[in-house]
């Protein structure tokens, strides 16, 4: 097993998390929060650029198989990429992980996308002999209905060779797409759960097993730091939407101790109260 890959038991379940690659970013350049608001508490955060994973995330239950989000690295970070750390080699592939896992492309049941932003679909499909063709194609995938509605969704679905028609509309054209409106089970222990705000259709995925709970995030976070201030967000976010989205999760993972799974956030972590709020704390996993 690669060290990009860690996996844990949870009850019944498996859960591999799947780091695809590393993107360099600075929080001061991608968050749409005044200078005058961060910088007396989180200046070296802000000012320092990092390292942020890209990160998918496997669930190996009893008769299922689910994978949420499905990347490709080098399609969303090409060579020459300004989010390329200097001088950096990938890891390998989500593919090549996943087989590393003993699972192979056909075992995979199910694929949720988290949002319709393109680091989170971008392996939904593979090039063959010149066409694209699903990655695993005995899965049925989910996308929230709104995000597939989008005006830029659509509009970039009429031209054949954008990446969404070469990804999201093979997958439709195949019959493999399914449309999410609202919260979904998917397999017992396991529900798609709406949670609108980075994109109109964002959603997370909860796992249950025996009294312990998963949930895998998307992007309701990208940075611990949005825990402690949930009104902080990337500029493209539907703020009161994502703000109520945000405090949903916070409320239902303290109140079940649920370990939480974000595909920016290195940790494995779980919530815990401040006298301000909430903070992001790394779980201690067996």
């Amino acid at each position: 097993m690669t060290p990009y890959t860690r996996a844990f038991p949870l009850v019944e379940a498996t859960i591999s998390v799947i780091n695809v690659g590393d993107l360099i970013l600075k929080l001061a350049e991608e968050m749409n929060v005044p200078e005058s608001e961060w910088r007396p508490r989180y200046a070296s955060l802000f000012e320092q650029a990092a390292l942020f994973p890209s990160q998918c995330i496997h669930i190996a239950l009893p008769g299922a198989s689910i994978l949420v989000d499905a990347s490709n690295y080098s399609a969303f970070a090409p060579p020459g990429s300004p989010y390329l750390p200097p001088n950096y080699q990938p890891p390998p592939g989500m593919i090549s992980q996943l087989l590393e896992r003993n699972v192979r492309p056909t075992d995979i049941t199910h694929l949720v996308i988290t949002h319709a932003h393109f680091d989170h679909y971008a392996g939904v499909t593979t090039e063959q002999d010149g066409h694209y063709v699903p990655s695993f194609p005995n899965a049925r995938c989910f996308l929230g209905k709104a995000d597939w509605e989008h005006p830029d969704t659509q509009e970039a679905l009429q031209d054949i060779n954008s990446r969404d028609s070469r990804t999201l509309g093979v997958l439709r054209r195949q019959g493999l797409l399914e449309l999410v409106e609202e919260d979904l089970d998917l397999a017992p222990g396991v529900r798609i759960i709406a949670a609108p705000g980075e994109s109109p259709g964002h959603q997370l995925v909860r796992v249950q097993s025996q009294g312990q709970t998963l949930y895998c995030l998307g992007d309701l976070y990208h940075h611990t730091v949005e825990v402690e201030q949930p009104a902080w967000m990337s500029a493209w976010a539907d703020v009161d939407t994502n703000l109520a989205s945000r405090h949903a999760l916070a409320q239902a993972a303290l109140a079940e101790n649920a370990l939480l799974i974000a595909a920016h956030i290195p940790t494995i972590g779980r919530l815990e109260r401040t006298p301000a709020g909430v903070r992001w704390t790394e779980a201690q996993l067996l």
